[in-house]
C-alpha cells in the first residue's frame, strides 16, 4: 500500500469513527452513502475495527421487506478514551471521558504555588497515574484561564494564574506517552457536548460563560474561531457602562467587571455578610423564596447589562444559538431581563433568528478538553 493510499485510508477511518460518535449512521450503507464511498471500501475498514474491537455489530434492521436488512453497528465507546483537566489558581480538575465524552473517571486536586513548574510536575504525575488506569487514553487536553495559543500550546498570559509564556504542551509532551492540547478554558467549554448548543447549530453559534471572569467564544463551522491573537469572542470586556468600575483590563464598565461571579459576589455581600464565596452564592440561590427584593434588582440590572453584550454579538455575528452558561439559569428576573434587553437593542430580524439558552454547565471546560483530543484525533 502507497503511502498516499495509507494516508486516505487512515482518513477514511477516522470520517467514520466522525459519524458513528454522531450516531446519525449506523450501517455499512448508510456510512457508505454519507461519505461518499463505495460500501466495499467500508466494509474493509469496519470489519478492521471489529477485529479491533472498536466497533461491534449490534443487530439487523428490517427494511420492511424492500431490499437487504442492515447490520446496525455501534461503536466500543470505551476502546478510545480522552483525559481532560481544567487548570485553576487553587487546583485542577480532571477528567477521563470515553469516545462519546461520557465520564469515566474524576476528582480534582489542590493546588498552594504559583510556579508553573510545580504546576507542570503535578501534572505530568497526575496523567502518568491516569494513562495507567486507563491505557486507552488518545491525549491530554488542558484547559487554562489564560490567552493561549491553542496550535503551539503557549501559555501566553493568565492573570489567575500569574503565568507568562508557558510553553505547557511542550513540557507535557517531553514526559507523557500520548500528545497535549492546550486551549483556553471557556473555549473548551464551548466545544463540550454538555455546551447546550445543539449539534444541527453548531455550524454558528456563541458561547457566554459567566464565572470568575466572563468569556466567549465563537463558533464557526463547528469550530473555534481564534482570531489573529487568540482573543476572538471575548465578549467580557465588552464597555456596557462607560462610567462604571474599573476592569481588571484597564477599562472602565467592561461586563465583566459588573457581572462575574466576584462582582454579584461583592455587590450581595452588601445584603447577605455571611456570603463568602461560590458555594455560599450557591446555596443563596436554592433558597429562592427568602430572598429579598434588592437581590432581584441585582439581578435585573445585571441582565440588563448582560442582555446588552448579547445584542451586540447579535448584531456583528448574527449566530444562530447563543448560550449563557451561568449560575443565574433558573432565575427568572435574570433571564426575563436578558431577553427583554436584547429584544430593544437588537434588530428585530436578526434577534428571530437566534436562539438564546440559558444553562448551568458542570465539567464543561474539562469535559470539552477531552473532547478536544478526540476532535484531533479525528483531523488527523
Amino acid at each position: 500500500m502507497s503511502k498516499g493510499t495509507a494516508l486516505l485510508r487512515q482518513q477514511n477511518e477516522k470520517r467514520t469513527l466522525a459519524l458513528l460518535r454522531a450516531g446519525k449512521h449506523s450501517s455499512r450503507q448508510e456510512i457508505a452513502t454519507a461519505l461518499g464511498l463505495s460500501k466495499n471500501t467500508i466494509s474493509l475498514i469496519v470489519d478492521k475495527f471489529i477485529k479491533d474491537g472498536v466497533i461491534k455489530e449490534v443487530g439487523i434492521h428490517e427494511q420492511g421487506g424492500v431490499g437487504r436488512p442492515r447490520i446496525q453497528l455501534r461503536l466500543q465507546t470505551e476502546a478510545y478514551k480522552s483525559i481532560g483537566i481544567l487548570i485553576q489558581h487553587s487546583y485542577f480538575q480532571y477528567v477521563v471521558t470515553d469516545y462519546c465524552s461520557t465520564l469515566l473517571d474524576k476528582g480534582s486536586i489542590p493546588m498552594e504555588a504559583d510556579d508553573p513548574e510545580q504546576y507542570i510536575e503535578k501534572l505530568i504525575d497526575l496523567c502518568n497515574t491516569l494513562i495507567e488506569r486507563h491505557p486507552e487514553v488518545l491525549g491530554v487536553g488542558i484547559a487554562v484561564p489564560a490567552l493561549v495559543d491553542p496550535i503551539e500550546g503557549v501559555v501566553h498570559f493568565s492573570s489567575h494564574l500569574s503565568w507568562r509564556n508557558v510553553r505547557l504542551k511542550e513540557q507535557m509532551d517531553a514526559k507523557l506517552p500520548v500528545q497535549t492540547k492546550v486551549l483556553n478554558l471557556v473555549k473548551a467549554a464551548a466545544i463540550a457536548p454538555s455546551s447546550g448548543i445543539p449539534m444541527e447549530h453548531a455550524s454558528n453559534s456563541f458561547y457566554l460563560r459567566i464565572d470568575e471572569g466572563i468569556g466567549g467564544a465563537h463558533i464557526m463551522d463547528s469550530q473555534i474561531y481564534s482570531g489573529a491573537s487568540w482573543t476572538a469572542g471575548e465578549a467580557g470586556h465588552l464597555c456596557v457602562e462607560p462610567d462604571g468600575p474599573l476592569c481588571s483590563c484597564g477599562q472602565k464598565g467592561c461586563l465583566e467587571a459588573l457581572v462575574s461571579i466576584p462582582a454579584i459576589l461583592k455587590q450581595i455581600q452588601k445584603l447577605e455578610p455571611a456570603i463568602k464565596d461560590d458555594n455560599d452564592l450557591q446555596r443563596f440561590l436554592v433558597s429562592q423564596e427568602t430572598l429579598p427584593p434588592s437581590f432581584y434588582e441585582i439581578m435585573q440590572r445585571s441582565g440588563r447589562y448582560v442582555g446588552m453584550a448579547v445584542s451586540q454579538i447579535i448584531l456583528l455575528l448574527n449566530p444562530g444559538y447563543i448560550v449563557i452558561d451561568s449560575p443565574f439559569e433558573k432565575l427568572d428576573t435574570f433571564k426575563q431581563s436578558v431577553l427583554s434587553t436584547v429584544e430593544n437593542r437588537a434588530l428585530k430580524f436578526p434577534t428571530e433568528k437566534t436562539n438564546i439558552l440559558f444553562i448551568k454547565s458542570h465539567y464543561a471546560s474539562s469535559i470539552g478538553a477531552a473532547f478536544a483530543v478526540i476532535l484531533d484525533f479525528e483531523k488527523e
